[in-house]
């Protein structure tokens, strides 16, 4: 955590901060936390890889009520029940 005057005195220290350690630098002003500062290239990454973490529970969620649906449409069959068929 920094406060908000170091960041005005000293922008490249914090600049080089968030490139090394890309992780996000919290920023206080007045005792309470105020900003977030991280490097770009980080923050592209995490936020990417958020939303292909979205997108694939998205995909699971469809999948899943596609399922459902058949259940409840009677288009699916308890294994068990087509073994004993053949």
């Amino acid at each position: 955590m920094r406060t908000a005057s170091e960041l005005q005195r000293n922008m490249n220290a914090i600049y080089d901060l968030c490139e090394s350690t890309k992780e996000p630098v919290y920023i206080t002003r007045n005792g309470r936390e105020s900003l977030v500062v991280m490097d770009a290239k980080a923050f592209d990454d995490a936020f990417d890889l958020q939303r292909c973490v979205l997108e694939h529970e998205m995909r699971i969620h469809d999948a899943l009520m596609r399922s459902q649906e058949e259940v409840e449409d009677g288009e699916l069959f308890d294994f068990a029940d087509i073994r004993q068929e053949s």
